[in-house]
């Protein structure tokens, strides 16, 4: 897990700022950190890591599901690469139905079943949570939820449901400081951040 969080880090998946602008979240939030996930598509031998290490622990937790669902957009590629390491069917869920065609907001599988919800990063959590209530409105049973990268903010909802994240924000950080890829100040500012969600002043030595 620490060469993958350096990995991140090195192939600037992982971006950190210290002063603004920030990254603006599709939540509004304003961040000194940024993950895009979108850059990990094009590293195989990662992508390969990440999906067999997600099958690897979801097997030690005897769980049973008869589908994977991806949460549009992040999480369909990964659902579609575990699914295939899993031997499931794939499905994905949007945001809100179509507003066109046969207007559906779940796609790929044909009727409701037990099903692991899949997307590539939390936050808020509020991505998850309006899909996992699409899935149970709709009569799917959800067993549980995984996540690339959950940032873990003591203020953000979290599943009810047996959830696994991959890496962790704070593990991360642990990591790159051993590292000596961030400065004491630099890490502080960060924790400090993850505990207000206000990007504070870098206070330099």
């Amino acid at each position: 897990m620490r060469r993958y969080a350096l990995f991140l880090w090195e192939a600037q998946i992982v971006q950190v700022r210290t002063s603004p602008p920030w990254f603006r979240w599709s939540s509004g939030i304003e961040s000194p950190i940024y993950v895009d996930h979108r850059r990990l598509l094009g590293h195989l031998f990662w992508r390969r890591w990440a999906v067999a290490r997600l099958g690897a622990r979801l097997r030690q937790a005897s769980l049973s599901f008869r589908a994977i669902v991806g949460v549009a957009t992040g999480g369909i590629p990964w659902a579609a690469w575990l699914g295939e390491k899993l031997s499931l069917p794939v499905g994905y869920v949007r945001p809100e139905p179509k507003a066109h065609g046969l207007h559906r907001q779940i796609e790929g599988l044909s009727s409701p079943t037990s099903v692991l919800l899949l997307e590539d990063l939390l936050s808020t959590g509020e991505s998850l949570r309006r899909a996992l209530f699409a899935l149970e409105e709709r009569h799917y049973m959800v067993v549980a939820a995984a996540v690339l990268w959950s940032y873990e903010f003591p203020s953000a909802w979290v599943p009810s449901i047996p959830f696994f994240p991959l890496l962790t924000f704070p593990q991360a950080l642990l990591y790159w400081q051993e590292a000596q890829y961030l400065s004491s100040q630099t890490a502080s500012f960060l924790l400090r951040w993850h505990r207000t969600l206000e990007p504070p002043l870098l206070v330099q030595d």
